[in-house]
């Protein structure tokens, strides 16, 4: 009797220390996802039945202050799913246009600058989950031209882009799904890439009846383009 109740105690004290460690260390507030919505509107004349006569895109872009990126992942808990976000300002990037095509895309993220809100989880990210010492970046680069339809002045264009991702010091195949809007001479483009974990080495982080991170995840990005 006495050994079931020391049982009883145990499982109750791994229960509770569980959710405590869950709700106190691990529990986050998510970033919100990047979107085009806090852009310029278009002036006067721009819009609708707008065209881009004298307006020439065509050449080399560069990112610049304040473009951000990230990786978004859903952990399930004890409490239930929960959403959890990294960033950082640490993000190089380059866009070439022409006329009537996105001839390369390029972006580098510093992943070893990349912060949540929680500094124990972000020394797991750092040191377990993508050794960001020995493979501290993460790289997207666009596989081949991409035809695009300019649209109007001030309205947003949606594209995908194939390319490959290098990650942990594996590249594999994936899609970049791209909006993009040119306000005042100034391009932001806002993506996301979806990335199966398995497929570049990453165990998905888990504790014991606690939480399980899920085997798929998304890397974010906003970029800020000025003519180079």
């Amino acid at each position: 009797m006495k050994k079931l109740v020391l049982g009883l105690v145990a499982l109750v004290v791994v229960a509770v220390g569980g959710w405590l460690v869950y709700d106190n260390v691990f529990a986050s507030d998510a970033a919100d996802e990047f979107t085009l919505e806090d852009e310029a509107a278009p002036g006067p004349g721009a819009g609708a039945g707008a065209d881009r006569e004298g307006t020439d895109l065509s050449g080399t872009w560069q990112a610049v202050a304040p473009s951000e990126a990230g990786y978004r992942i859903v952990e399930d808990g004890v409490l239930g799913e929960k959403v959890v976000t990294g960033r950082t300002t640490s993000v190089t990037g380059t866009v070439v246009l022409s006329a009537s095509s996105l001839e390369s895309t390029e972006i580098t993220v510093d992943m070893a600058s990349v912060s949540s809100d929680e500094p124990l989880r972000d020394t797991a990210f750092r040191e377990t989950l993508l050794d960001t010492a020995q493979h501290p970046s993460a790289e997207f680069v666009q596989d081949e031209p991409v035809e695009l339809e300019l649209p109007e002045a001030g309205a947003t264009l949606a594209v995908d882009v194939p390319g490959t991702l290098l990650l942990k010091g594996v590249e594999q195949p994936v899609t970049a799904s791209i909006e993009g809007i040119e306000t005042d001479g100034t391009i932001t483009i806002v993506g996301t890439i979806e990335v199966q974990l398995a497929d570049f080495g990453i165990e998905p982080p888990s504790i014991p009846n606690v939480l399980t991170a899920r085997d798929t995840g998304l890397v974010e990005f906003k970029l800020i383009l000025d003519r180079g």
